[in-house]
C-alpha cells in the first residue's frame, strides 16, 4: 500500500466515522469512499488528490447518470473534508455529471388489473364499510 492510500484510508475512515456520528446512515457513501480508496491502490496514484483521479474513478463504473453524479457528490464532499489535511487537494466541480429528469411511462393497467384494485378498495376497512364503497366508486 503507498503512503498517499494509508493516508488516505485513514482520513475516509475518520470522515466516515463524523458523518455517521453526525446521525447520517452513510453506507452506501462509505462504500463509494473505501471504493475509491482501493482504486487510488490498486492504479498506484500519489498525492495529491487531484479532479483527474476523482473523474477516473466515477467513469470507471458503468451505470446510470444518476450514480455518477451521486458518487462524485460523495467524493466532491469528501475532497472539501480532505483539504482540511493536505491543502493540495484539488475541489471538485458541483455539477459536472448531470442528474437525469426522465419521468417513467405511466403503466396502464389491464381490465383484470383495474378489477382487482377496485376489488381491493372495497375492502379496505372491514370496519366501515363506507369507506371501502366510497374508494370502489
Amino acid at each position: 500500500m503507498t503512503v498517499f492510500a494509508r493516508f488516505l484510508g485513514e482520513k475516509a475512515e475518520r470522515y466516515i466515522e463524523l458523518r455517521q456520528s453526525l446521525g447520517y446512515s452513510f453506507s452506501k457513501q462509505a462504500g463509494t469512499l473505501r471504493a475509491f480508496v482501493r482504486y487510488v491502490e490498486r492504479a498506484q496514484l500519489d498525492a495529491p488528490a487531484t479532479r483527474t483521479m476523482a473523474l477516473d474513478f466515477v467513469l470507471s463504473f458503468g451505470g446510470a447518470a444518476n450514480s455518477r453524479a451521486t458518487r462524485h457528490g460523495v467524493l466532491s464532499r469528501f475532497y472539501e473534508y480532505l483539504a482540511v489535511y493536505d491543502a493540495q487537494t484539488e475541489t471538485l466541480e458541483r455539477r459536472v455529471f448531470p442528474r437525469s429528469r426522465a419521468i417513467p411511462p405511466p403503466r396502464i393497467l389491464s381490465e383484470s388489473e383495474l378489477a382487482s384494485l377496485i376489488d381491493a378498495c372495497a375492502r379496505i376497512s372491514p370496519d366501515i364499510p363506507l369507506r371501502g364503497a366510497r374508494w370502489r366508486r
